[in-house]
């Protein structure tokens, strides 16, 4: 399968030439996952107890980053939810120092898990995200390894990560390069 035609043709580009594609009316891109973890307090696996008008009650399983207690309150715009139902399991990317939390993410970004693999996997990326995501260069390889395991959602996450690293860091454009280059 080639590797990210498209990014690696996006690599050549000047960054004049990449700011105006940014413009260009296409499809919006996925939000690059450095970005959606940057301003982080919490990250954990819960499953969902309760859902209110205003507030989503969830028990802990797992922690990623921060220390939220056995059961918490996550705010929930009735405008704008998240796809969560009573008995779903999720990864939450949070924002706030104690309960209620606020999602980081956008509603449809929100990581609903399906079973253990699932969950186990989605941790481990969350977790190599978080460790790295003041080190624009470290990222890269955590990407690559997401375009080569998978699974397909983590693909398109990791591919739309790489252009956003390429595009605000030329210098890791060559880094970049040689990372995607066949084996």
């Amino acid at each position: 399968m080639p590797r990210l035609l498209a990014l690696g043709l996006a690599l050549l580009l000047p960054a004049a030439a990449l700011g105006q594609a940014m413009v260009h009316p296409l499809p919006p891109e996925l939000r690059p996952f450095h970005d959606r973890v940057a301003q982080v307090d919490v990250a954990a696996v819960v499953r969902v107890e309760r859902v209110d008008e205003g507030r989503i009650e969830v028990v802990r399983e797992g922690v990623i980053a921060g220390a939220p207690p056995e059961r918490f309150e996550v705010k929930r715009s009735p405008l704008s939810p998240p796809p969560l139902a009573t008995g779903d399991r999720a990864l939450l990317l949070l924002r706030g120092a104690r309960p209620p939390y606020v999602f980081a993410d956008e509603p449809a970004e929100v990581i609903r898990l399906s079973d253990d693999a699932m969950a186990a996997r989605w941790t481990g990326a969350v977790r190599s995200v978080i460790a790295h995501r003041n080190q624009p260069a470290a990222l890269i390889p955590v990407y690559v390894e997401w375009i080569d395991t998978g699974p397909a959602t983590l693909r398109e996450i990791a591919r739309s990560s790489l252009l956003d690293l390429a595009t605000k860091h030329p210098e890791l454009r060559p880094k970049i390069a040689r990372a995607l280059a066949p084996k």
